[in-house]
């Protein structure tokens, strides 16, 4: 009760028994949520989040929540999915399919555009982690609401086995830096990431990475999220290297 008190006071349209975001969360989790609270507040972007007694009202605490438990049940499914696969390999491939622009597109692709709250421009939702976030949090309150159980059967039957192609995504390596680096030590280059800047927009960072390579600036790249740009601007400049090398 405390916590429909709280979201109240932030918008008093939100907490209200709304059937057809009920509908929404049954259909995409399948199940019928017993604390609509729960869910209510996976929605709540950090960009508007207040403070009411000392509490803050916002999705973070439940997206710290989901972010290990969406770890921890993916990397249960690929470490009896590929037995005898070393750690290296459960890794790259557990990175894959929870990194931020996938949980990103996931998000969008289950509707949670029609929900999100927050102050943001739709560009910046897109670019931001904003969408992947509340991805995460949703799993949180899931968990809160269901159990771990339940959540593990959401995760495998509704996301893993349904919109994510692991068979394909073990057979891509989309980690440049890594490509780039293994690249450099073969021809035996200096490789260098500089941080250009770091400049807040709202309520996200954005990041410029440029790479070095024998003390040339090849190619920058910004976004939202750094690991994506160190790794756009290494897909780059590694397509450049091949080039010159003919």
């Amino acid at each position: 009760m405390a916590l429909k008190r709280l979201l109240s006071l932030l918008n008093p349209k939100d907490i209200k028994s709304d059937k057809g975001f009920k509908n929404w969360i049954k259909s995409t989790t399948g199940y019928s949520p017993k604390n609509i609270s729960l869910y209510q507040q996976a929605f709540f972007h950090s960009s508007i989040s207040v403070k009411r007694s000392g509490t803050t009202v916002s999705n973070e605490r439940l997206e710290f929540l989901g972010d290990a438990l969406l770890g921890a049940i993916v990397a249960d499914y690929l470490f009896k999915m590929y037995p005898y696969k070393d750690e290296g390999f459960l890794t790259q491939l557990r990175s894959k399919i929870v990194n931020g622009q996938s949980l990103r597109d996931l998000a969008l692709k289950f509707g949670f555009n029609h929900f999100l709250k927050a102050s943001l421009t739709k560009d910046e939702k897109t670019k931001s982690s904003a969408y992947g976030d509340a991805f995460e949090a949703l799993i949180g309150a899931v968990y809160l609401d269901m159990g771990y159980n339940k959540t593990k059967t959401f995760v495998i039957s509704r996301i893993l086995k349904i919109h994510i192609d692991i068979d394909s995504l073990a057979k891509t390596n989309e980690d440049y830096k890594s490509q780039l680096q293994i690249f450099c030590q073969k021809n035996k280059y200096l490789l260098e990431y500089k941080l250009l800047s770091e400049e807040r927009i709202g309520a996200n960072k954005m990041y410029v990475i440029e790479v070095y390579v024998n003390h040339n600036a090849y190619t920058k790249f910004e976004s939202y999220s750094k690991r994506t740009a160190e790794q756009k601007a290494a897909q780059l400049t590694l397509e450049l290297l091949n080039k010159e090398r003919g």
